[in-house]
Formats: structure tokens, C-alpha cells, sequence
């Protein structure tokens, strides 16, 4: 298994980076996390996971081993494929995704492609798994402060009518084309974050 990749960010979309690794153009599909902290042309590395399938093959990129390891879960639920775990591990945050689970909240994982009946399968399967092996995350998920900002934003912007997904999306992008000094407030990351939906 290639379990990480070093390399210069050549590119990057909504779905996918692209890493030149030793002159390869390596397309690698990433979580919420990992892509806020993609900069067009600097060094960064990813933990990966490579699934071979009937599709093809297709690396999944993330922020830490424990994103990994979590992922793997995800691939463990029925009907939850690689591309659907990496969209609701891009749009969502795992900590957002571990509330969600453990309080059975189906709404909470609004993202693209994934309905109500496998939102509550993920919930009904992963819940005494995340309370084995990602209590820490839990714990942190649970802090009052851990997410602050974000989900003061993610209310303003959801009270506008933007979608979960949408403003998950556009507070990553915020951080990804900020410059790594930046210290934000709740103003900044809200108005950063509408000037990017606006623009779409």
C-alpha cells in the first residue's frame, strides 16, 4: 500500500489536488481537512489509500492517519463506497461527523449523494465503533470551543439559505486561500466564506 505522498501541489479542485510527485501528476481525492491546508505550489504531504476497483483505481488523500483509519470505517457500513465516504469526510469535518453519529442526527450529514437510509445505516453502524476508537475525537468534538468559529459561521450562512455541504465547502476554501498568518474571527471566516458562495 502507498501509505503517503510528498510532493508540490500543482492543482486543485472541489473534489480533487493533484501532487506532482517526482514529475508524476498524482490526482488524489481529499478530505475537508487536508484540502484547507492545500497552497498552489508548496510541498505537502498526505496520508493515502489506494482502492482498486471495477471503476479503476482512485487515492484517497488525508490530513492524519487517524482521518485514514476513519475512512476505513466508513468503507466498512454497507452500500458506503470510497467516493462516498471521501464526499462526506470533504464536505464535513470528522468531529461534525462523530456528533452526527452519536447523537443518530441524519440531517447533520446532508452532503451529495449519500440519502436518509445510509445516513442512519452510518449512524446505527459506526456509533459503537467511534465510542472504541475515536473517544478523543469525541471528547473534542463534544468541547464547546472546538469548532466555534465554524459553526458560527456554518448557523449565519445556513440562516441565509445555504446548504451544510455549501458552507463546509466554502469555510475550507476560505482557509486554503489564506495566508498562513491570517488570524481569523468569527467576521472574517463568515465574510470570507459568503464572498466564496456569492461568487459560485
Amino acid at each position: 500500500m502507498i501509505n503517503y505522498l510528498r510532493g508540490t501541489l500543482s492543482s486543485f479542485s472541489k473534489e480533487s489536488i493533484v501532487l506532482d510527485v517526482s514529475g508524476f501528476g498524482i490526482e488524489v481525492y481529499p478530505t475537508k481537512a487536508l484540502l484547507a491546508s492545500a497552497v498552489l505550489g508548496e510541498e505537502m504531504k498526505c496520508h493515502t489509500y489506494l482502492q482498486i476497483s471495477d471503476a479503476g483505481l482512485a487515492m484517497f488523500g488525508f490530513a492524519s492517519e487517524t482521518e485514514r483509519d476513519f475512512f476505513l470505517e466508513l468503507l466498512q457500513v454497507k452500500t458506503v463506497g470510497g467516493k462516498l465516504a471521501i464526499t462526506l469526510m470533504r464536505y464535513l469535518d470528522i468531529g461534525h461527523i462523530i456528533e452526527a453519529v452519536k447523537n443518530g442526527n441524519i440531517s447533520m450529514l446532508s452532503v451529495p449523494g449519500l440519502g436518509a437510509k445510509r445516513a442512519e445505516r452510518i449512524c446505527f453502524e459506526l456509533k459503537p465503533k467511534i465510542e472504541k476508537k475515536f473517544a478523543g475525537i469525541a471528547a473534542e468534538a463534544a468541547s464547546p470551543g472546538a469548532t466555534s468559529f465554524d459553526s458560527f459561521v456554518t448557523d449565519a450562512l445556513t440562516g441565509l439559505g445555504f446548504s451544510h455541504g455549501e458552507c463546509a465547502r466554502a469555510i475550507a476554501t476560505a482557509k486554503a486561500q489564506a495566508d498562513d498568518d491570517v488570524q481569523w474571527s468569527e467576521e472574517s471566516l463568515l465574510m470570507a466564506s459568503l464572498s466564496i458562495l456569492q461568487r459560485r
